[in-house]
């Protein structure tokens, strides 16, 4: 989808605003019947972790009615009382069956050591039935608006329609009049039809179709589609489709707005030979699973010696999963189990049963959960792994000991005294991920200050880079900070990096030194800190400011676009609008030398600066969504996608750098991945954070809310992204010296770079 780089916005934004929302604390339960913390026996904890496992099978993968409708996080709550109880693999095994019952009737849980139980009757066919199963693209968690999907699908349903697609930036065309002209020929006996489509897309990326032609001539013909762009749309699709069966072959592709040169789409005419994807053209899954396929063809050409040739074949279902094929699968404490991954279906009902689910959690009328409750905390531990532990896509690169934290996890949550400790058992759970959009946030978190400072990692030391103008005390920008509350401050920034899930350790130390400033609104600290000359001293200091300052603390940089000298621009990507961008385009296109700053995360406006760089369309790096069907990781397909932008007038001539470092994440990280493989400026600063995608957050009961990535993004060349980032061609760090001299030494850099005449890689 288009605006996956605007959504990947909200990852970011989730690491801040999760916590500028969560300002006032919950309102205290109406009735308090909280289990107290107690630990887990050995028994205890095989049994729990047992539990945790068939909940994510049965909740994902196991397609009944009743369990696609099921309440899971008050099945969550009454499982871990259920589970914890038994004192032997047999009684386990019982106690599991029953429980899931109501929404799994054909589940079996057995003795691993015992016999293995036959299948059910309901798992044999019937007349005119069809097989249903999970289907999930990422996974669907929530009703939020989300570019991820969780389906029931049904087999042997007739051919509908495929297409390949090219997305691009929307913002040359909105409120404007657009024509989009392509030639196409159909062989279609069945009765099909070519699809000429144009869809746009809005900051949710919700899609708008926009207008649509039906194509049934078998000789080559030009079709046109004039339709009007609404405003505040992010993207725009071209879409080139077949309805039912048959085959239709697309060419010479073109879109122009009213008054405007034709818009340069990615290989319009398909004379890029390889594969429809490394044309510039995606393929969806939707398209995949439904039977078609695309290709290059050589085959009569419109012009050119290439087509688009889109055709259907039926789909072979031989790798999907069968309903006289449930998963086996040993759950651990001794017990195994049988879980259908598919069942057959007629008439729009899957056969497992027909009984209705009671999950009863033994509290009383009126209880909410929360995390001062033992039975929360357990539920919410089993919750949040099965998500990560089946759809998380970047286990492969990250190792984590993923089970093992399960067992941490449960462990630590029957113990913790309160929602608190309990906020931190979560966060060591989700830092094992290693995931730069990975974070825990709660509702009673309480109202959060901030120091009125700001400070870096910097020379392996703990540096103040700025003060707010009232309220700091003696301290300097060039001080060192050796103590925190009388403990030191390297043992603090560490214990603070320990609850941070990152891909990488500048991510990591980033987030952990900014977050020190954090805590209780008004809450005293005392620093103990050293002046550049030697001089030891102690400021006393309060969390006075809110959690992302009063304005005062943002680091001091120049105008969002200013001349620096003459000829040489400085833009700032992270403030600047639309307006001041097209306010300055005719200063920037003379400039003989521009450094644009991405030490944070962009505008969604400042993308067009990547439109002036460029005389050719240029595209963002490839995303993956997971398609799975199957549980923990195996057999997975992938919905491979990107988008597109078209350059502008006037093209800037001029040498250009981009200054980035660790805190450059998501969006960011798109925007850099283009300026590197299309080689559009030199990059200066230090690695980016190595976290990438649209994130997918979700909440369990007792108010946390918990973000990660869902959805895998690799180089242009397909080689690693994650916990690898994008690396500077002129590698530069502040140091002690020049923070004390009140430098910014990276954009002295860069200043440097763009005014001189040499090439830095």
């Amino acid at each position: 989808m288009f605006s996956r780089f605007i959504v990947s916005l909200l990852a970011l934004v989730a690491l801040w605003t999760a916590i500028a929302c969560a300002q006032a604390p919950a309102p205290p339960s109406p009735v308090v019947a909280n289990d107290p913390a107690r630990p887990l026996d050995a028994r205890g904890l095989d049994n729990l972790a047992a539990f945790t496992r068939l909940l994510g099978y049965v909740r994902f993968f196991h397609p009944s009615d009743q369990a696609a409708a099921a309440d899971w996080e008050k099945i969550a709550l009454a499982g871990v009382r259920i589970a914890e109880k038994p004192r032997s693999p047999v009684e386990l095994a019982r106690a599991l069956e029953d429980f899931f019952r109501p929404v799994a009737p054909t589940v079996r849980v057995y003795p691993t050591a015992g016999r293995r139980p036959e299948l059910p009757a309901g798992l044999k066919p019937s007349a005119g039935s069809k097989v249903v199963y999970w289907e999930h693209k990422g996974v669907r968690l929530g009703n939020a608006p989300s570019i991820y999907k969780s389906t029931r699908v049904h087999s042997g349903e007739p051919p509908r329609e495929g297409q390949v697609q090219q997305t691009f930036d929307a913002g040359p065309y909105a409120g404007k009049r657009v024509v989009l002209h392509a030639a196409a020929r159909v062989e279609a006996p069945g009765g099909g039809a070519g699809l000429l489509r144009l869809s746009a897309y809005d900051k949710q990326d919700v899609p708008v179709v926009l207008g649509t032609v039906k194509v049934s001539s078998g000789d080559w013909a030009v079709h046109e589609l004039a339709v009007e762009v609404p405003e505040g749309m992010l993207g725009l699709e071209v879409d080139l489709g077949l309805a039912g069966e048959g085959r239709v072959w697309w060419d010479d592709v073109s879109l122009q707005g009213a008054g405007d040169a034709a818009a340069p789409l990615e290989n319009p005419g398909f004379e890029t030979a390889g594969y429809v994807g490394a044309a510039g053209w995606d393929l969806p899954w939707e398209t995949r699973r439904a039977g078609y396929d695309a290709t290059l063809s050589e085959d009569r050409p419109k012009s050119g010696r290439r087509s688009l040739l889109i055709a259907w074949a039926k789909p072979d279902p031989s790798s999907l999963p069968r309903p006289e094929e449930p998963l086996t699968v040993d759950l651990g404490g001794g017990v195994s189990a049988r879980i259908p991954l598919a069942l057959y279906d007629q008439n729009g009902k899957s056969e497992d049963g027909k009984s209705g689910a009671a999950f009863a959690t033994g509290k009383p009328e009126g209880w909410k959960p929360s995390g001062n409750d033992r039975t929360t905390r357990l539920a919410d531990v089993a919750l949040a792994w099965n998500v990560f532990q089946h759809f998380y896509p970047y286990f492969d690169v990250v190792q984590a000991d993923w089970p093992g934290e399960l067992r941490r996890a449960l462990s630590a949550a029957a113990t913790d005294a309160d929602e608190q400790a309990f906020l931190k058992t979560l966060r060591r759970m989700v830092a094992a991920l290693h995931d730069g959009h990975g974070g825990v946030y709660s509702s009673s978190q309480g109202t959060i200050g901030q120091l009125p400072l700001l400070w870096e990692w910097v020379e392996d030391q703990l540096v103040v880079t700025k003060v707010a103008p009232d309220g700091a005390g003696e301290l300097k920008p060039g001080d060192v900070v050796l103590a925190i509350d009388g403990r030191p401050a390297r043992d603090v920034v560490m214990d603070a990096e320990s609850l941070i899930s990152g891909a990488t350790p500048q991510w990591r130390r980033w987030n952990a030194v900014r977050r020190l400033g954090w805590g209780k609104r008004d809450e005293p600290v005392r620093l103990q800190a050293r002046r550049p000359d030697g001089t030891a001293f102690t400021a006393a200091l309060t969390r006075s400011l809110p959690p992302f300052g009063d304005g005062s603390l943002e680091e001091t940089r120049p105008a969002k676009i200013a001349e620096l000298k003459p000829g040489i621009f400085y833009v700032d990507i992270s403030r600047i609008e639309a307006a001041d961008l097209q306010g300055a385009l005719d200063r920037l296109a003379g400039a003989r030398g521009i450094v644009f700053d991405l030490r944070g995360y962009p505008t969604s406006a400042s993308l067009g600066v990547i439109s002036h760089l460029t005389g050719q369309p240029v595209s963002s790096a490839r995303w993956n969504v997971p398609v799975i069907t199957r549980p923990d990781g195996q057999g997975w397909q992938w919905e491979v996608s990107s988008w597109s932008v078209q350059p502008q007038a006037p093209r800037f001539q001029a040498k250009a750098a981009f200054l980035t470092d660790g805190r450059a994440i998501s969006f960011a990280e798109t925007y850099m991945a283009i300026i590197e493989n299309y080689h559009l400026a030199e990059i200066v600063g230090a690695p980016t954070a190595g976290t990438n995608g649209n994130i997918n957050p979700f909440l369990i009961p007792g108010g946390y809310r918990l973000v990660w990535t869902g959805m895998k993004v690799l180089k242009h060349d397909g080689s690693r992204h994650h916990g690898v980032g994008i690396q500077p061609t002129v590698p530069i760090s502040p140091t002690l010296a020049g923070i004390a001299a009140g430098q910014d030494e990276v954009l002295e850099k860069g200043i440097e770079v763009v005014s001189g005449s040499g090439m830095y890689h």
